[in-house]
């Protein structure tokens, strides 16, 4: 029995230190999310989903907005939106990742989607469906190997992703995606695919007051760390048709919202000549752009 355990136990710690090993090396490929969470607390935040995740990239921002007061450098700590929507859990996990500055800088990305009660949504009695997902189901965001992550979100490992190495996590949050469309033709599939996801968004999602006002508390809890910009961001057309069929006036609400609150509201939402690769994400090409053309905006507003 003595003996069984003691290989037991040889067993566990190799298999630990294999483990650590491939998280410090290949983290950035196996995982979207991981190496959000081996970072240090960070000052300055680009938040909301996959759409300001490929986006907005931070180390455009640092060049552009060097000199302009901040507290940089900037780290994307956007996810997607089957993992995200503003909430509570979303708030609470910005509180842990969040260095408190009175300088910080915070985008914040916007749209229709993610003000929504969904499937397991009960949110009149506190539940959020997000709850058991990234990064709300995490305790610590902070540390590196981090085992927290692996032991609760092992799905959402793609150990192949090492050897393919199509899409990398870079240590500021940012997820540069290299499998773009070669051709017209895989362009309009990949985006009549995004088309048809929102569509069904739109039949089974509502609108929700009360993730509006976990919104408001959010931005409020952040601007007492800095300045606090909220962005709509860029769509092709049939996407933009989409989400104006399901909310109207959105826009009109976040500019009363965005004035309430004291803060800017910037909407490229109707700007078309970003370069997405599916209609719904900008592509690392075009981010660099889409994020060089926000920091000019940002200046702006200062």
């Amino acid at each position: 029995m003595k003996n069984f355990l003691t290989k037991a136990v040889v067993f566990f710690m190799l298999t630990m230190v294999g483990l650590a090993f491939m998280l410090l090396k290949y983290g950035y490929f196996v995982d979207y999310f991981y190496e959000k969470f081996t970072t240090p607390r960070q000052a300055s935040l680009i938040l909301g989903d996959s759409r300001s995740m490929q986006g907005i990239q931070p180390r455009v921002i640092n060049r552009e907005l060097k000199n302009e007061g901040y507290h940089l450098p900037m780290f994307n700590y956007s996810f997607t939106i089957a993992q995200i929507n503003y909430g509570k859990p979303y708030t609470e996990s910005i509180k842990k990742k969040l260095q408190p500055s009175k300088n910080g800088l915070f985008i914040v990305s916007v749209n229709p989607w993610l003000f929504t009660e969904r499937e397991g949504d009960d949110l009149k009695n506190g539940i959020y469906s997000e709850s058991s997902s990234p990064p709300n189901n995490m305790t610590f965001v902070n540390c590196n190997p981090n085992f927290e992550y692996f032991i609760r979100n092992f799905k959402y490992f793609h150990f192949r992703s090492v050897i393919k190495q199509t899409a990398e996590l870079h240590k500021d949050g940012w997820l540069e995606e290299s499998n773009l469309p070669r051709d017209q033709k895989t362009l309009e599939s990949w985006k009549n695919n995004q088309v048809l996801l929102y569509k069904s968004f739109a039949e089974k999602w509502k609108k929700s007051e009360i993730r509006k006002n976990d919104f408001i508390s959010m931005v409020e809890f952040l601007k007492k760390n800095g300045k606090v910009i909220l962005v709509r961001m860029p769509v092709d057309p049939q996407l933009f048709s989409v989400e104006y069929a399901f909310w109207s006036n959105f826009d009109s609400e976040m500019d009363d919202l965005s004035k309430r609150m004291s803060v800017k509201y910037i909407n490229f939402s109707k700007d078309n000549k970003y370069q997405t690769y599916d209609g719904n994400h900008i592509d690392k090409h075009g981010g660099i752009v889409f994020t060089k053309e926000l920091c000019d905006s940002i200046k702006i507003v200062r």
